[in-house]
């Protein structure tokens, strides 16, 4: 299961407490799959504030983070990070240290 830092967790937070977002929202991970320009494909992540989980999302109650089912393995492993830059907050992923 995808774990979060304390500085993910806090800059989370931040976000989720933005005026006028409802109780229920959390930021939804999830996945896309693109062509490179030299052909080869390639997985990306998106994170959104969304306003619900949709159905099927593995749902981290606490952190409100909304997996979606197809990302949800390319998390298993996973430790997401969160670093403050000027004013904007940059999500990272690194593998999770017991899983190396």
């Amino acid at each position: 299961m995808l774990a979060i830092t304390e500085d993910a967790a806090a800059a989370i937070r931040g976000i989720m407490g933005s005026p006028g977002l409802p109780e229920t929202a959390g930021l939804r991970i999830t996945h896309e799959v693109n062509t490179q320009p030299d052909g080869r494909r390639r997985t990306d992540l998106r994170l959104s504030v969304v306003a619900t989980p949709e159905e099927g999302d593995e749902v981290l109650e606490q952190e409100r983070i909304f997996i979606d089912p197809e990302a949800a393995p390319l998390l298993a492993d996973k430790l997401l990070d969160a670093d403050l830059v000027d004013d904007d907050v940059r999500f990272s992923l690194d593998f999770q240290a017991e899983s190396l």
